[in-house]
């Protein structure tokens, strides 16, 4: 049996249960929405007088670890009889790696993309001193889209106290245990590499690198013996794919990766997708940096260290975190923290192409086999994306997300708004005075779609994420109808629009422009609202999905209910999810400040990524989510500073530095006050 409600939350299903907490499917009435409760144990009070306190506390900071890749916290409590603590989380219904493994090995490009995506995740959370300690394939989880999360952030920094529930310093799950982790050490987010490693290599065999009849027996292998080849448990991958593994799972923090987006995008490069010069460059840097270890011995134990591991790993087990996950959603975490407090990692979330060498010269250089065909060079990915259109001169130019291909495909410099790619990946849709026109990028076939003449406004056209609604603001009301291109030619006047039977009319408001969530069943609009004797921009999150049931319900309101902001916002643009990046009017028709809203804490920030220089203008996420794309004028170098674009990690905005730009022409966009809107279009499979 199972509770019926737990704080406000009705529950509907037992999830899962596991040694540090069980997990409940349960609905939240006030945003109609299915989350996932994890109550923990009342073993953690019992054990601990002072977890109750710890709990509120660092609970606080867990909330605040925001990231798209990280299955967010949307709140947390305590029971009304029991007073046991409980998380409350984001329903993952899409099933967990851990599962996806089970149907079958798979191919390098698939398991780059499923990491590519949550990399910069947990580069955040180690720029912000949170370690996992339990990463493994069940706590990557997977949303109904199919964008993995990770999950179980923060519960051993939770379950932290004077001592542990074993009474050792050894936590995690040993099949995925750093050699740090195993005899006790103090960790950083190296350990979280070291699993990472050990995930690639279940991806791509199907197997664990160390098997053995006990979890002591495993625990240990991590410490004493070498690091396995992936090309004897799967000898058609790539040759060199066995130095990312050696790497990863180097025996010496010291020689893995400093980072997960380094690791992943060492991957890539070796799989080919940044061209066969770069992956040479890769290899020559994995060459040197990886140290071949001895194969025909065992890194010797000491009695004591060998005492050390076997309490631990018994302790751990007799705890209950050895328990095996059997659902897809969040489930009980396996882990417990150390005794010790933990370290704060190096590393950062910025990406880094070259492996980083930091320990003493190599003894041995592994010898590779030749490979049996050349790779042919493909598109890079960045965030999800192969390409970006954008405009200069009101023109619309597409290239690679490297600069490559870089081309034009319209020459009638008109006027030019609201550029998007529709889901086939090869037409985009703009908007020219008051007509919605496509533009095919192979043949530069351009149509016109539909045309609003009549109209006094046409502010906003904007096509659902699958492809099936359009949103429409035509005299300031605004349209959720079907999306059919062979039919809306005929469509050109309110009457039209309401004939077609959408999803929604709403003229409460005079609705200036609209982004989709990527779900689908909410919209972000923007109107004019009063704002003491002047009249300022303000955007509203709208929950559409029960589209004319009833009135759409209002999620949030910003920036004047949240943060100071000048009256009028020049664009602005949403992940999807919780993230809003805006900009300010300081220079140049648009050129101003870039503040970051976050919608799940409520909270905004300014953020000068380019070595905390103003100005910016037109920032876009990524697909997943995962970066920024956006124009930059250095304020200081006066009126005639030019135009550059930049991507970047979202994970990295508020870390000022250098960055290099994309590479483009020099004085590739000649007007001083261009707003290039660029867009990503999803990489086309």
């Amino acid at each position: 049996m199972f509770p019926e409600k737990i704080g406000i939350y009705e529950i509907k299903s037992e999830l899962g249960r596991g040694g540090m907490a069980t997990v409940y499917r349960g609905y939240d009435s006030r945003f109609e929405r299915e989350v996932a409760v994890k109550i923990l144990p009342p073993e953690l009070l019992h054990a601990d007088p002072q977890f109750r306190a710890r709990f509120q506390r660092e609970a606080k900071i867990i909330a605040q670890l925001e990231h798209p890749s990280i299955v967010p916290v949307y709140d947390v409590g305590e029971t009304e009889d029991t007073k046991l603590p409980y998380f409350v989380m984001k329903y993952m219904n899409g099933g967990s790696l851990s599962e996806r493994i089970k149907k079958g090995i798979m191919s390098v490009a698939e398991a780059a993309r499923i990491l590519e995506q949550i990399a910069p995740g947990l580069d955040e959370a180690h720029s912000r001193g949170f370690i996992h300690r339990d990463l493994k394939p069940s706590n990557i989880l997977f949303d109904s889209r199919g964008t993995p999360y990770i999950s179980d952030f923060g519960i051993a920094k939770i379950s932290q106290g004077t001592g542990t529930m074993t009474g050792s310093g050894i936590i995690g799950t040993p099949a995925y245990m750093a050699p740090e982790q195993a005899t006790g050490d103090s960790v950083d987010g190296r350990a979280d590499i070291y699993a990472l490693g050990i995930i690639l290599f279940e991806m791509l065999t199907g197997k664990q690198p160390y098997e053995a009849d006990t979890p002591m027996a495993v625990a240990i292998k991590h410490v004493t013996d070498p690091v396995p080849r992936i090309l004897t448990f799967n000898p058609n991958l790539p040759p060199d794919m066995d130095l990312i593994i050696q790497k990863a799972m180097a025996k010496d923090r010291n020689d893995r990766f400093n980072t997960a987006v380094e690791m992943v995008q060492t991957l890539k490069e070796i799989a080919g997708d940044f061209g066969p010069e770069k992956k040479t460059q890769t290899l020559t840097a994995l060459r040197t940096a990886v140290k071949q270890k001895p194969t025909d011995g065992k890194k010797k134990l000491s009695p004591t260290t060998i005492a050390f591991i076997a309490l631990g790993i018994l302790g751990v087990a007799a705890a209950g975190l050895f328990l095996s996950n059997r659902n897809s959603l969040p489930v009980a975490s396996e882990a417990t923290d150390t005794a010790a407090p933990a370290s704060t990692a190096t590393v950062t979330s910025a990406p880094t192409l070259e492996s980083t060498t930091t320990s003493a010269p190599a003894t041995e250089t592994p010898t590779l086999i030749p490979p049996t065909e050349t790779l042919a060079p493909q598109i890079p990915l960045i965030g999800g994306a192969d390409k970006v259109a954008f405009l200069r001169n009101n023109d619309i130019w597409i290239m690679n997300v490297d600069g490559s291909d870089l081309r034009s495909v319209t020459n009638d410099a008109r006027a030019k708004s609201n550029v998007e790619w529709l889901p086939d990946g090869n037409t985009i849709l703009y908007v020219t005075g008051k007509t919605v026109k496509t533009v095919n990028i192979t043949d530069q076939r351009e149509e016109i779609l539909t045309s609003f003449a009549s109209a006094e406004y046409f502010d906003a056209f904007r096509v659902s994420p699958d492809g099936q609604q359009v949103a429409v603001s035509v005299n300031r009301e605004l349209h959720i109808v079907p999306f059919d291109i062979g039919a809306f030619t005929a469509n050109t006047t309110k009457a039209d629009l309401l004939a077609m039977n959408g999803c929604l009319f709403y003229n409460n408001i005079g609705v200036k422009n609209v982004w989709w969530s990527k779900d689908g069943e909410k919209l972000a609009i923007e109107f004019s609202a009063p704002s003491g004797a002047n009249v300022a921009d303000t955007i509203r999150i709208l929950d559409i999905h029960l589209c004319q049931a009833s009135e759409p319900i209002r999620q949030d309101e910003f920036p004047a209910a949240r943060f100071e902001f000048p009256l009028e916002i020049v664009t602005w643009n949403w992940d999807g999810d919780t993230l809003f990046a805006l900009n300010s009017n300081i220079r140049n028709d648009g050129f101003g400040n870039l503040v970051l809203y976050n919608t799940f804490t409520h909270k905004a920030e300014t953020v000068a990524p380019v070595e905390g220089k103003c100005c910016y203008r037109d920032a876009a996420f990524s697909p997943d989510g995962t970066y920024l794309i956006f124009a930059f004028q250095d304020i200081n170098l006066g009126t005639a500073s030019p135009i550059v674009l930049y991507y970047i990690p979202t994970g990295s905005l508020t870390t000022e530095g250098a960055l290099e730009p994309v590479p483009l022409p020099d004085g590739f966009f000649t007007r001083r006050n261009d707003a290039p809107l660029p867009v990503f279009r999803p990489h086309q499979q």
